[in-house]
């Protein structure tokens, strides 16, 4: 669902009917979203997903698989025109995630961008993006872990032969960090305070989905996102 509506909102900013827009997810159940180009059977333990119940899904946007869980990971989407971004895609991805790394920093995490697309703490990765370029749009989309289970990613994930040995989890362990261990702050107040540091500067208003718009979601959702077609061929 998450899907079809960034595929919904990045077609409305299109056509002129969405203004720019921040968009923070909020999901019920575990998931893989991996990159549109990506293969399916590559990057994802397909028996464990399907007997642990974890969805898998193809993003509209490039990038590599994530694992995010409900609770555990701080999500957003960008949807903007591509005239107000840099036309470096480098430059693009420090200016779109500039408030998220700013909020986090206030929190006392020393979080900084590091190209390509990735914001990350000294003790690891906290986190990546990927962006979709359609037309007069950019829709640009972050990852990050608040408190994410290693363990299972690790489980979920075609990282490697070692998977769940205790040498492959401290090795995940170095590579990923987490909000967590680093602040002490609920995950919604560290939303709070992205959207703060968001609207610095910007007259901005807050709203929801139209019903209309979940709506056509629903359905792009059932036609495509659910589909072995979209998920299984490249």
């Amino acid at each position: 669902m998450h899907h079809a509506i960034d595929e919904i909102l990045t077609e409305n900013m299109e056509s002129g009917d969405l203004q720019p827009t921040l968009r923070f997810w909020y999901r019920k159940n575990p998931s893989v979203p991996f990159g549109r180009f990506q293969s399916f059977e590559d990057e994802v333990e397909v028996k464990y997903a399907e007997e642990n119940s974890i969805e898998v899904v193809r993003r509209i946007t490039g990038g590599g698989a994530m694992f995010a869980e409900p609770g555990n990971v701080i999500t957003y989407s960008i949807y903007i025109p591509k005239d107000e971004v840099p036309e470096s895609i480098e430059e693009s991805y420090e200016e779109l995630d500039r408030f998220a790394v700013e909020a986090l920093k206030e929190l006392g995490v020393e979080a900084s961008y590091e190209p390509l697309n990735d914001i990350e703490h000294e003790d690891g990765k906290l986190g990546g993006a990927a962006q979709l370029r359609k037309g007069n749009v950019v829709l640009h989309h972050t990852t990050m872990s608040f408190d994410l289970d290693t363990r299972e990613m690790l489980r979920v994930l075609r990282i490697g032969k070692e998977k769940v040995s205790d040498k492959a989890v401290k090795s995940a362990e170095q590579r990923v960090s987490r909000i967590s261990d680093h602040a002490d702050y609920p995950r919604q107040e560290v939303i709070e305070k992205m959207i703060e540091k968001f609207s610095e500067g910007r007259e901005v208003e807050e709203a929801s989905l139209s019903e209309e718009e979940i709506e056509e979601a629903e359905k792009l959702a059932r036609e495509k996102f659910y589909s072995e077609e979209w998920n299984r061929t490249l």
